[in-house]
């Protein structure tokens, strides 16, 4: 079932970027109506193999990607060839991940992610740093490949199935649980966790702001969706997330690049949802899931923003006086940056919220203290760029250079996007109980 609908995918691409590649606007358009078409077809059993008979739960993951592949197809500024085919490259690699069952069709995902995503970053030649992350990607990447590896050579040199439900079966058993152990520190790598987290600030800072969009969001959806089925042993996860929340704390502190602070950012933020699926449980399940919507909603809003508005700020500081230059750009970036510290009543105060009441409801104290005081922390650096946006001054020259380089986009579906994400982040506290029936529902069949 896996290899026919990858398959069909790959077929459908590969002919619309020959055939539309030039119009990259209908490229798009027609990229998303054929897959939509070939998945009815699929449905109506004239392919042997059903995408619909996938669990719940994969088919919201695999909604997700495809709206924030849409989302990222806009984003996306070097409209070339090359890189339309690199990003729809990511995009299958993810769905394989999603969809896959047995550990060699996640592996050729997981390197389909990597080689796409590493060359996109390196495509700019011109410059130093970018090849310089292009090369960290790549080194770390092999790291993790090589971690993977090992655990799947364990695995076939002692009689194991390769299908992820046969290895739950046989969770007792010390081979498996050190096999288990290599796939979760090859996944670390993925979604920036301790201890592969130290790739992610110097990534973040050689890359454009629209890979930023990609690296920061499809591979770690996909390789969540992976992870939460093969949680046996949950104390060394438990251990990689905290340390990720305080480290990822800790590093953004003194940070003065924007870039690099939301790289510390998303360690932090990856620490909390990983937090939330190694309990174990429904809840947790529940709570992860809401977090994980709630923070890629926020950040790919906030992506928008930078990208659409041309937003060539390098240090926090050139953001001082930034409402006199644009006030819509300031009140909005003001807030999304608050939801993502978790300040109430935004939306991502929910995710915090809830993952605190997971916790407290099994006496996990210590994981309890480690989530409120690391979130007080983190809402300190949020707020000290809420004050320089708005009482810090910056020299004349800055501003006027701010002016001058300002941009306007004409692009109005990026911008209804925008408003859409926006509100759910203001409002979504207002009304939240349709999102917990909603992970509910597709939850019932993991617990």
């Amino acid at each position: 079932m896996e290899l026919d609908i990858i398959n069909i995918l790959i077929i459908i691409s590969v002919l619309l970027i020959i055939l539309e590649y030039k119009n990259t606007r209908n490229n798009i358009f027609y990229f998303f109506l054929i897959l939509v078409v070939g998945f009815y077809l699929v449905n109506t059993n004239v392919f042997s193999s059903s995408l619909f008979s996938l669990e719940p739960w994969k088919l919201i993951f695999i909604i997700l990607i495809f709206g924030i592949t849409f989302i990222i197809s806009g984003l996306i500024k070097e409209k070339t060839f090359d890189v339309l085919t690199l990003i729809i490259l990511v995009f299958l690699g993810s769905i394989i991940l999603i969809i896959s069952d047995n550990l060699i069709t996640i592996y050729l995902g997981l390197e389909l992610q990597t080689f796409s995503t590493f060359i996109l970053i390196a495509k700019n030649r011109l410059s130093i740093k970018s090849s310089e992350a292009g090369l960290k990607y790549f080194i770390l990447g092999a790291l993790s490949s090589g971690f993977y590896l090992l655990g799947l050579t364990i695995l076939l040199l002692t009689g194991f199935s390769l299908d992820i439900k046969d290895i739950l079966l046989f969770s007792n058993n010390y081979l498996s649980l050190i096999s288990i152990s290599l796939f979760t520190l090859s996944f670390c790598f993925k979604l920036s966790l301790f201890p592969l987290h130290f790739w992610i600030p110097d990534i973040y800072e050689g890359s454009s702001w629209d890979i930023i969009s990609l690296i920061s969001t499809l591979p770690k959806i996909s390789v969540i969706s992976v992870i939460t089925q093969l949680l046996i042993s949950t104390g060394m996860l438990i251990g990689f997330s905290i340390l990720s929340i305080i480290i990822g704390t800790i590093g953004s502190l003194n940070q003065t690049k924007f870039k690099r602070l939301l790289g510390y950012s998303g360690i932090s933020h990856m620490g909390f949802i990983l937090l939330g699926f190694s309990l174990l449980n429904k809840q947790g399940f529940m709570v992860s899931n809401i977090y994980l919507l709630v923070y890629m909603l926020t950040m790919i809003s906030l992506l928008i923003l930078v990208i659409r508005l041309n937003f060539n700020t390098k240090y926090i500081i050139e953001l001082g006086s930034i409402k006199f230059i644009n006030k819509i750009f300031a009140v909005t970036l003001s807030l999304l940056i608050l939801s993502i510290a978790g300040i109430p009543p935004l939306s991502g105060f929910i995710s915090k919220w809830l993952l605190l009441q997971s916790t407290i409801d099994i006496y996990y104290n210590i994981v309890s203290f480690v989530i409120i005081l690391f979130s007080a922390i983190g809402a300190g650096y949020y707020l000290r760029i809420v004050k320089i946006i708005y009482f810090q001054k910056k020299a004349s020259y800055f501003v006027w250079k701010s002016i001058m380089e300002s941009g306007k986009s004409n692009d109005k579906l990026n911008f209804v996007i925008l408003g859409f994400l926006f509100f759910v982040a203001l409002f979504l506290i207002f009304n939240f109980s349709f999102i917990i029936d909603l992970v509910n529902v597709y939850s019932t069949n993991i617990f």
